[in-house]
């Protein structure tokens, strides 16, 4: 612990597990689980922008739930659509743009329509930016890059030498966004299961007993001030950090949300 706070997170990223558990527990279809757990995702989405935060990432559909059983992928593309179109007016007015990464060709026709039109409207937001990952695994999405550069190297844009770190991240999906500050998943389950694997690779890492439907704003805000109260090192000994910009109180989060 330092004896000063780090500031907010830049970037906070969520794997919302634990909607078919939660169901489950209740005697409830797996598709209540996740339209329950929409709610969370507005609690979360309106939080992270009262708090602050500059982006907001949600593991909303792998690459692997396409093996789920077909009624609940198609209940989980049924709630992408009403999610685009119940929210977007409200995303636009606050200023939180929208913009998805993964494999988006794979969703059906309404769906990726749906989602096309969200991210079209509300491409001047400012305030937040919120990221779907759509479909997505990480491990795929280096190797689309690796693929991309090693094309750039063959038609000549791009020599062996200049393929480095940042050559390899501006060719991948993500490359509008920062490294993740701190990741959470929900569910009681302690792995990234293919989220973000590069951008991840700092971030600080916390997995929450609570199932997604009971993610409240309370439950970000005390994971940020879990976060601050954090020592990110990055290689360097606790003797060489600075810590002379993080002044803020604990309850800075909190505060923010009123």
């Amino acid at each position: 612990m330092t004896d000063s706070l780090l500031p907010l997170p830049k970037h906070v990223a969520i794997i919302m597990d634990g909607n078919g558990r939660w169901a489950k527990a209740r005697n409830l279809p797996r598709h209540a689980g996740h339209a329950e757990g929409a709610k969370s995702v507005r609690h979360a989405v309106e939080s992270a922008r009262r708090i602050g935060i500059e982006y907001l990432t949600l593991y909303a559909f792998s690459a692997n739930n396409w093996a789920r059983p077909t009624v609940e992928v198609q209940a989980l593309m049924a709630l992408m659509i009403d999610f685009a179109r119940s929210e977007c007016a409200e995303l636009r007015q606050t200023g939180v743009r929208v913009r998805v990464i993964g494999q988006i060709d794979r969703l059906p026709e309404s769906t990726r329509s749906a989602v096309d039109d969200l991210v079209n409207a509300t491409s001047s937001g400012q305030r937040m930016t919120l990221t779907l990952a759509l479909s997505y695994g990480a491990r795929q999405d280096v190797l689309c890059a690796m693929r991309t550069v090693a094309s750039r190297v063959s038609n000549g844009a791009l020599g062996e030498s200049d393929i480095d770190e940042s050559a390899i991240r501006a060719a991948m999906s993500t490359h509008f966004l920062p490294d993740v500050d701190l990741l959470i998943r929900t569910g009681g389950e302690s792995r990234i299961s293919d989220f973000l694997l590069l951008e991840a690779a700092y971030a600080e890492l916390m997995f929450l007993p609570c199932m997604w439907p009971d993610f409240k704003q309370e439950t970000l805000c005390q994971s940020i001030d879990r976060y601050r109260g954090s020592e990110r090192r990055f290689g360097l000994t606790s003797e060489q950090l600075q810590a002379d910009d993080a002044t803020a109180p604990l309850t800075l989060a909190r505060a923010a949300l009123g």
